[in-house]
């Protein structure tokens, strides 16, 4: 998957975002989640990041054991003027706790209008921190959502959307703008592994 993040309109989210990616975070990481914030039984969304393991835990998560530190103020989509369409990357949010923007990336397969600002999110109404888009991929992120969906966890709120086997993030890099448009140029439909 190739994603361009949108520095000018997200700077706090995307530098966050970069952070984890330049410390080489992402590298063995998982995509572990595909569901729908509206109930549809179509998938909006796949999910993934540094988290997967918090997914059954009995307890209170502890993210520092994880090595996460958050993110409390971020750009709402009413302050970036991004919104949650088809192929948008946003972050998710510490729900269980404090609300703020953890290194967990959602990608949209359609029209998200709950994960903006004002939307029907939890635990306040600023919705989720959109930070670019996916530009070469979406097929990736198509064959994810077609993938079981019985995988363990301890939070009510997404059973039925971890994935029984969740797909390895083999490494992710920042590259430049002009590498990112000859990668999109020679990509080749790929199956997610």
């Amino acid at each position: 998957m190739t994603m361009t993040l949108d520095l000018a309109r997200a700077p706090r989210a995307g530098a966050y975002f970069l952070e984890y990616v330049d410390r080489g975070r992402y590298d063995g990481a998982t995509i572990y989640r595909a569901g729908s914030l509206d109930g549809e039984a179509a998938p909006q969304l796949i999910q993934g990041g540094v988290l997967q393991g918090a997914l059954a835990s009995t307890g209170k998560v502890n993210l520092a054991e994880f090595d996460v530190q958050t993110l409390p103020e971020f750009e709402t989509t009413s302050q970036s003027g991004l919104q949650h369409d088809f192929a948008t990357v946003s972050l998710a949010r510490d729900l269980l706790s404090t609300g703020d923007a953890i290194p967990e990336f959602v990608i949209y397969l359609r029209r998200g209008p709950q994960a903006d600002e004002n939307g029907a999110t939890r635990p306040d109404h600023r919705g989720y921190p959109v930070i670019g888009q996916v530009v070469a991929g979406m097929d990736v992120v198509r064959a994810v959502t077609r993938l079981e969906r019985n995988g363990a966890t301890t939070i009510a709120f997404l059973k039925g959307q971890v994935l029984t086997e969740p797909v390895r993030i083999h490494r992710a890099l920042r590259i430049s703008c002009e590498a990112a448009e000859s990668q999109v140029q020679h990509a080749a439909p790929a199956t997610p592994h």
